[in-house]
C-alpha cells in the first residue's frame, strides 16, 4: 500500500513538472493526500464546520490552496499554479465527518489547462484518506496538523 502511495505521488510530481504547474502548494496538497493528524477539536466536528470553502495563502501570497466541503458530502481540493500558467489542480472527493475527523475518497479530477492547451486530467488518487481538524474563532478558521516522516506541520485555513 505504501509503495502504491509513493508511486502515485511520484507520478503526480512528474505530471506536474511536465505541465509546468509545480508550486509551493503542491507539497501541501501531497501531504494532505496522505493521512493527516491534528490536535483536539476546538469545537464540534458537526454543524457548519467544516462545511464550506476554506483557503490558505500560498505561492508567496500570490495564490490560495482551497478545500471545499459541501453540505451534500461532496467536495474538492484545489491547488493553484504559482507560475500562473495552468488552471488550478482540482481533485473531487466524497466525505463523511465523525467528531473532528473527515474521512474521504477521491472521485474524479478536472482537466488542467496550461497556456490555453488542455493537458488532460491527473490520475484520481485511490484509497481512503482522513483529515483531523480543529475549528477555531467561532468556526471562521480550521487548523490542520500534518505529520509526515516524523515532521510535524500545521496549516491554518480561513473560511472563504
Amino acid at each position: 500500500m505504501r509503495n502504491k502511495s509513493i508511486l502515485y505521488l511520484l507520478s503526480l510530481l512528474l505530471t506536474l513538472t511536465f505541465f509546468g504547474c509545480v508550486s509551493d502548494a503542491e507539497e501541501e496538497f501531497m501531504i494532505i493526500a496522505e493521512k493527516i493528524a491534528a490536535g483536539p477539536d476546538g469545537g464540534s466536528g458537526s454543524g457548519s464546520c467544516p462545511v464550506g470553502k476554506w483557503g490558505t495563502t500560498t505561492c508567496n501570497g500570490g495564490g490560495t490552496l482551497i478545500y471545499y466541503f459541501g453540505s451534500n458530502g461532496e467536495g474538492y481540493a484545489e491547488n493553484p499554479d504559482c507560475n500562473g500558467i495552468c488552471t488550478p489542480l482540482r481533485f473531487h472527493f466524497r466525505y463523511t465527518v465523525s467528531g473532528n475527523t473527515i474521512s474521504y475518497t477521491y472521485t474524479k479530477t478536472d482537466d488542467v489547462i496550461c497556456s490555453g492547451k488542455n493537458q488532460g486530467r491527473p490520475n484520481v488518487p485511490t484509497g481512503n484518506y482522513s483529515i483531523t481538524f480543529t475549528c477555531q474563532n467561532s468556526g471562521s478558521q480550521m487548523l490542520t496538523e500534518v505529520t509526515t516522516n516524523g515532521v510535524r506541520r500545521t496549516t491554518l485555513f480561513d473560511r472563504m
